[in-house]
């Protein structure tokens, strides 16, 4: 086993450096080669331990696992072969190298079937030693890597799903528990009470000053409930969730009127904090709908409370009668009303008057939907027939009626006439179809505005692009109404080379006293302004705010000031003055 050349000690500096950290067990029953090729392996392994026959190898191996075990074949009590057997057993991918003085070929096919990685034949040359190391060294070192390689990518994957999960339940905004979380806390929890809360107006808030203003807010609002219900008021077993955009949610196991009067009181806090917001104050107020303890826990009752407290303008406890007894009722007789007045001729267009500011003439109608019954003596708005009949595919044919009547009534005026269609108008192929053919019979389509209603979302503005376009051709007008009430879309509301924008009433009313109110409709009238669009003001009820609408540059005004929506008459053919009726 001498060694002569320079090469050798080389080779035997880097496999030393490749074999950092490996653990090397040597089994040899003949004490002086042991003692010998320790000495050698010493050169190359830091961590080498020694045993003289395949029974304490065998026991060394199984004790305390090696990198790679070195024996020789042939040993008393339990050979090389036998050895490696049965640590295979216990560790598959044991790396091994045998040594042997015989070539025996039964010896080299029982190695091949146990995997063995490399054979060293007796005597021993250390060139041929070092290559062989050199082999199984770089197959531990790469097994090493992958098995390092391996449980950094299952800390990453473990990492990563705590991140997903966590994500799942929990609100990154606000750092409230989520949506999900809550669907899952109520079927754990099926006997709880939960309180649905509501900003009110938020989307002026994000329309006003911005989303990153508005996500602040909620931010804060949830830093406030944490204080309120789990601090201040210590609500037994409660726990917190934001759900969607300005909606957040309380779950707890007390019911009746603690539950009621915990929420109410977190209202009253509420609305009386002032919200700071880069040097912007302002109070906010919050709608609630609560399910006590021991009634059906479903969010979809909770949000049919929430929705009657948003019309009442107060909390709403939840109650079986009037979310579906009522509802269904109340929807079928409204079904069978619309359906007798498509067939009875009962469904028709009122008119209300649109007034150009600067003159103060009547130029246009609106063409309003309405069910007259008992000749004249019932009127139906319609705010108490339209959600009805979007629910039983009755709202293409109300559609239909009030267009092809409007324009047969405005055939012969000077005036212009508007009318309203929504996305499901336009999406619906029949009603689009009807449309074209009723303009084309019109003398002159440029007397037809068509409003699309914002305040439903428009979606898909391609769509709506398009069917824009094919009215132009014909010389028509389009306009946008409810603007301000829905997505308020500015840039993608550029891209339909609209004609009006209608601003929606609920700003206008009381433009005159709300700061806010003003602030949005100057914002959208600028807006317009710079884009070529005329603007009309909806709800104008009284002269204070159609002089400020007036002098904020808005074109023309509707509303109970100049006239409430009646059935056509032989006036609504011409241009005519318009004088304020008295409702300052």
């Amino acid at each position: 086993m001498s060694i002569n050349n320079n090469n050798l000690s080389d080779n035997i500096k880097l496999l030393r450096k490749k074999a950092e950290g490996i653990t090397v067990l040597y089994v040899e029953d003949d004490p002086m080669i042991r003692s010998e090729y320790i000495k050698f392996l010493s050169k190359i392994f830091d961590s080498i331990q020694s045993a003289e026959n395949g029974q304490v190898g065998l026991e060394m191996a199984l004790e305390n696992p090696f990198d790679l075990v070195i024996a020789d074949v042939q040993m008393p009590l339990l050979d090389g072969l036998g050895m490696i057997e049965k640590i295979k057993e216990k560790y598959p991918e044991q790396a091994s190298l045998l040594i042997s003085a015989h070539q025996e070929s039964s010896i080299l096919h029982r190695s091949v079937e146990l995997n063995v990685d490399g054979y060293i034949f007796k005597p021993i040359d250390r060139n041929h030693t070092i290559s062989a190391l050199m082999k199984i060294v770089s197959k531990i070192v790469m097994i090493k890597e992958n098995i390092l390689y391996k449980r950094h990518l299952e800390e990453l994957v473990a990492i990563k799903s705590r991140e997903v999960i966590e994500g799942y339940i929990t609100d990154n905004l606000s750092g409230l528990h989520s949506l999900a979380k809550l669907e899952e806390d109520i079927l754990i929890h099926p006997n709880y009470s939960l309180g649905l809360l509501k900003i009110k107006k938020f989307k002026n808030i994000n329309d006003l000053y911005g989303y990153g203003y508005g996500n602040l807010l909620l931010k804060q609002t949830g830093e406030f409930l944490e204080i309120k219900a789990n601090k201040e008021l210590s609500i037994p077993d409660c726990s917190l969730y934001r759900l969607s955009g300005a909606h957040f949610a309380i779950l707890s196991k007390i019911g009746g009127e603690e539950f009621k009067c915990f929420v109410s009181i977190i209202i009253d806090k509420f609305e009386s904090t002032e919200f700071n917001i880069d040097n912007h104050s302002m109070y906010l107020e919050m709608n609630a709908g609560i399910i006590e303890a021991g009634d059906t826990l479903s969010l979809s009752h909770a949000d049919s409370a929430l929705r009657q407290a948003e019309k009442d303008g107060e909390l709403v406890v939840y109650q079986e009668n009037f979310s579906i007894a009522k509802q269904r009722s109340k929807m079928l007789y409204c079904k069978s009303r619309i359906k007798r007045a498509l067939k009875e001729n009962q469904l028709v267009p009122f008119y209300q008057p649109i007034v150009d500011n600067a003159t103060q003439t009547i130029v246009k109608y609106e063409a309003l939907a309405r069910i007259v019954l008992d000749d004249g003596k019932e009127i139906l708005s319609p705010g108490s027939f339209l959600p009805v009949s979007k629910q039983t595919k009755m709202y293409n044919s109300i559609t239909k009626t009030i267009i092809k009547k409007a324009l047969d009534d405005f055939r012969d005026s000077e005036c212009m006439v508007s009318v309203n269609i929504s996305i499901d108008d336009i999406r619906h192929k029949p009603t689009c179809d009807f449309i074209f053919q009723q303009i084309s019979l019109f003398p002159e389509p440029k007397r037809i505005i068509f409003e699309l209603l914002e305040s439903e979302g428009i979606g898909s503005y391609e769509e709506v692009e398009q069917f824009f376009a094919r009215l132009k051709k014909f010389g028509c007008r389009v306009a946008i109404d409810d603007f301000g009430s829905g997505y308020s879309n500015f840039e993608h509301l550029a891209k339909l080379n609209i004609d009006y924008i209608k601003i929606d009433g609920s700003l206008v009313v009381n433009v005159d006293k709300t700061v806010l109110s003003r602030t949005i409709v100057e914002m959208i009238a600028d807006f317009a302004s710079k884009m070529g669009i005329k603007t009309i003001a909806e709800f104008v009820g009284h002269e204070s705010v159609f002089q400020l609408i007036s002098k904020l540059g808005i074109h023309e005004s509707q509303g109970y000031l100049f006239g409430q929506a009646v059935p056509f008459n032989e006036s609504m053919k011409h241009i005519q003055p318009c004088t304020p009726q008295n409702n300052s």
